[in-house]
Parts: structure tokens; sequence; C-alpha cells
């Protein structure tokens, strides 16, 4: 069987100064916590929107926060959560060469290279976890993801119409996928 062609090379991406990248710890819990509840308050850019999880529910995501089935990661600066990111291989037999991720950066650090850092990182992961394949959805009108999906060379594979319902209606998802 034909395996389709890789992405190519990764582009290069460093943490701004002052930020840190890293796998998150249980300490980060409430500070994610936080983060994500910021981020989806907006009503805009990631799945949620009210349904945030408890802080114990983060802690035990955080108590290993990298295996070769997922990744955890978090950007810091000045000790605050500013951005996250969650990576996870695929549970079947015969996608296990497949993650899918899921990322979310503060309104005020955005257009600032933190999602470029995250995923890097990410991307690090999965070479060392063995992935081949690494997916996501991003909502259409959210044209920086875009974006930077495409600089770090995803390909639109297709669309859910209506996949999410938000409190103001649905919502398409754009699928994106990247080989390794």
């Amino acid at each position: 069987m034909k395996r389709p062609p890789g992405g190519g090379a990764l582009p290069e991406a460093p943490p701004p100064p002052g930020v840190d990248i890293r796998p998150g710890r249980p300490r980060d819990a409430r500070g994610l916590r936080e983060h994500i509840a910021a981020v989806a308050a907006e009503r805009r850019y990631i799945r949620m929107e009210g349904e945030i999880w408890t802080v114990g529910q983060v802690r035990r995501r955080l108590r290993r926060p990298w295996t070769s089935d997922r990744a955890e990661l978090v950007a810091v600066a000045d000790d605050r959560i500013i951005g996250s990111l969650s990576i996870a291989r695929e549970t079947g037999p015969i996608t296990r060469h497949v993650s899918s991720l899921g990322m979310s950066v503060d309104r005020e650090w955005r257009g600032r290279g933190i999602g470029s850092a995250l995923l890097a990182e990410a991307f690090r992961w999965a070479r060392w976890a063995g992935v081949e394949k690494v997916t996501l959805t991003v909502y259409p009108e959210n044209e920086r993801a875009l974006a930077l999906y495409r600089k770090f060379g995803f390909d639109e594979e297709g669309r859910l119409t209506g996949h999410s319902k938000k409190s103001y209606g649905y919502e398409d998802e754009v699928i994106m996928g990247r080989w390794l």
C-alpha cells in the first residue's frame, strides 16, 4: 500500500522572548483552566463555550503530559498560561498513525508567535511518538488560524457542515491534515 507524500520540513518557530513552551504540570491546572475559560468565553475559536473542565479534571490530564499517546503543552509568560495545545494519537488500530490537535492562545498574545511555537513543539512530540499524520479542525472564519496551519503545511481535506452547535447557531469546521 502506498503512503501519501510527507509534508516536508517544518518551519522553525522558537517562542518569543519571555515565553516558555513546555509540557503542562499538575500545578498548572488552575491556570490552564482559567486560560481555556477565557478563550471559550469568546465563543468563536474553540469548541467549548460553557462546559469548562474542573481543576481536578485538568490536573489529572497533566499528571502524564508527554506520553507516546498524547502531549499536553502550555505556553507560559510571567508565570501565567497564555496558550495551550493538546495532541492525541488516534486509538483504533488502523488509525494509530494519526493524531489530532486542538490549540488556544489568549486574545492579547495572538499574532506574536505563540501558536507557531506550540505547533513546532507538537510536531516534535509527533515525530518522537512515531505519528505519521496530524489532523485538526478549525472554524472557517478563523482566518489567522487557517493561515498559521497552512504555514505549517496543513492542507484542507474537507468540511464538516454544521458540526458545532454553538449558542448562536451552527458552525462548519474545516478539516485539515499534514503528513510528517
